[in-house]
């Protein structure tokens, strides 16, 4: 009897949790409590209309398919999906969930993420598993969370049933603390980020993707598929939250 009336507070409880309003967290209006970016502030984030669809950098509604940069020569890695371009107020948001753990930002980006691609993979096959790029052990120890894990592990629930991704952790891991990419030259990147990630056992998958929050000049992730198809891996394609506008 007291489980069935606890189950009973419970559900009540998340019904009643769908009507609670809250504060947006960008132009304080009131918003649902599962919703803490409003629909109007969303609706408001800097989402380009195409991407290159090797590099994934917005690019003109009318150009071609590929930037500039791609024509002359493509990325290791084959496609590069993302939710966002990295301008304001996005920029802000993953600012404060990297620096300032307001992971309470981190859902309704994953939703847009979520999204996208859905509508990308509509009538193609879905990756075989999700790589989160990993934090050094002596970063993660310093921030206390990595947000590339909590962003794959929340992006793959959401996918369900239209995806069954697992989260692999294990496949690839940083061996060696890099300094922040931030205010690096893209071939100052590169320098910084080589012999940086290490292959921490084998996979018979033929199609994965990385994932991360930001992706900028490519560097971080395309070191990691260098590895991955090394090792035989055919298809990489790279999820992020945000891409930058143009290349660095």
């Amino acid at each position: 009897m007291r489980q069935l009336l606890k189950r009973n507070s419970v559900y009540k409880w998340l019904n009643f949790r769908q009507f609670l309003t809250m504060s947006c967290l960008l132009c304080r209006t009131n918003t649902l409590l599962d919703e803490p970016v409003c629909n109007l502030c969303m609706r408001a984030m800097p989402i380009a209309k195409k991407h290159c669809t090797s590099c994934g950098i917005p690019i003109e509604a009318n150009a071609s398919d590929h930037c500039a940069q791609c024509l002359q020569k493509k990325p290791l890695f084959d496609t590069c999906y993302s939710a966002f371009n990295y301008e304001y107020p996005l920029d802000h948001l993953l600012k404060q969930i990297k620096h300032q753990q307001q992971l309470i930002y981190l859902p309704p980006l994953v939703k847009q993420l979520r999204e996208v691609l859905i509508h990308q993979y509509d009538d193609t096959a879905w990756p075989q598993m999700i790589i989160p790029v990993p934090l050094h052990t002596k970063r993660l120890r310093t921030r206390g969370f990595d947000q590339s894990l909590l962003l794959a592990r929340q992006l793959s629930k959401a996918l369900r049933p239209h995806a069954n991704i697992p989260v692999n952790t294990q496949l690839i891991k940083r061996h060696r603390k890099t300094a922040s990419q931030q205010g690096l030259s893209a071939s100052e990147r590169r320098k910084n980020i080589k012999n940086a990630f290490s292959l921490a056992g084998k996979t018979h998958c033929n199609h994965l993707a990385i994932i991360d929050d930001v992706v900028t000049t490519g560097s971080t992730v395309s070191e990691i598929t260098r590895l991955l198809k090394k090792q035989g891996v055919k298809r990489v394609d790279i999820w992020c939250l945000a891409r930058t506008p143009e290349h660095h």
